[in-house]
């Protein structure tokens, strides 16, 4: 989250409350990642809040505002619950019919990446059962759907008592009505062999793997907590393109990260090149935003990001040469 967002919200309240100072002051709920992250302190900051409720307390909200109106308590829900979340929205039944159809089958994550806030806002890794999501994927195809694009925040990170991704997407496979299954976000850390396996058998899957690498530079990995190296992001391209030399590749890159110096820059612009030379069909990338996460603070001390005023120019230039250069190709 980044410290504008939260900023943002705030700005918005104070919009509302003048729109309102006249009128009868309306029920003010927040909700989302910046309601999970500030919680209490969003009901202590700004008093003309009345809810706030975290991502995995959607399915209470119903209840909540119930709640307040008949006692007029102002109230957080931000506990992790993903269990009672899933059961509740597992009655749901998605009646689009459109032909891709989104389907959570992980939430939460255990990375704890030092410029990311998931763990903190959706809570650790929880995968669904097994037997639910295939019913899902059951009536999704009987209704319309013929493909299924399989989500999580670490979603192959997915384990489920003896069942993985890979077994999931196995299974699927079977379903004679889902044409097409695609899966994201992932972690290069859970992008284990039976998953890239998975490549040489499913007919289905499709050949595009979104994986973020964030940084060519190995001490700012360490830096960011990401659990990989450079040189193991590119294994497992390795093994990928071995399997089928079709297969594209996405990725996400972060520039001017708290403690990148010139030298980390020059091996982030070399992945850049990289990626052109491994045809990444999408690349992703930002310039770091100092933000409360544990990435801005060593010892105790805010650590700054010095490279960053002069790292963005430079990004914005190895961009639109290589925009160039793909358009000339």
């Amino acid at each position: 989250i980044r410290d504008k967002a939260k900023e943002k919200v705030y700005h918005e309240i104070g919009r509302v409350k003048k729109i309102f100072r006249s009128k009868k002051k309306p029920l003010v709920i927040i909700a989302g990642c910046v309601a999970q992250a500030e919680n209490q302190e969003m009901l202590k900051r700004e008093p003309y809040i009345d809810l706030v409720i975290g991502p995995q307390a959607y399915h209470k909200i119903n209840d909540t505002i119930l709640n307040h109106i008949e006692k007029n308590k102002k109230t957080e829900e931000t506990e992790f619950d993903a269990i009672s979340k899933f059961e509740y929205f597992n009655k749901i039944k998605n009646n689009s019919g459109k032909i891709s159809s989104f389907l959570t089958i992980q939430e939460g994550c255990d990375k704890f990446c030092h410029f990311c806030v998931v763990p903190y806002t959706r809570g650790p890794e929880y995968s669904r059962p097994f037997k639910q999501i295939m019913d899902e994927v059951k009536y999704l195809a009987d209704t319309g759907t013929q493909e299924i694009i399989l989500l999580g925040q670490n979603v192959n990170a997915y384990s489920n008592e003896k069942y993985k991704l890979s077994n999931l997407i196995l299974e699927i496979e079977k379903c004679s009505d889902i044409k097409r299954i695609r899966y994201t976000t992932s972690h290069p850390k859970d992008m284990s062999d039976d998953l890239i396996e998975v490549y040489k058998y499913s007919k289905k899957l499709m050949p595009l793997v979104h994986l973020p690498v964030q940084s060519g530079s190995n001490k700012v990995l360490d830096l960011m907590n990401r659990k990989h190296t450079i040189s193991e992001y590119y294994k497992i391209y390795d093994q990928l393109k071995k399997i089928n030399s079709n297969i594209q590749f996405s990725s996400d890159f972060i520039i001017g990260y708290p403690g990148e110096d010139e030298d980390d820059f020059n091996k982030t612009f070399e992945s850049f090149e990289v990626a052109q030379k491994l045809r990444l069909a999408d690349d992703l990338a930002r310039r770091y935003s100092i933000a409360s996460t544990p990435s801005v603070v060593v010892n105790g001390k805010y650590r700054t990001n010095a490279g960053e005023a002069g790292s963005y120019p430079k990004l914005i230039k190895v961009i639109n040469e290589l925009i160039t250069r793909e358009s000339i190709r």
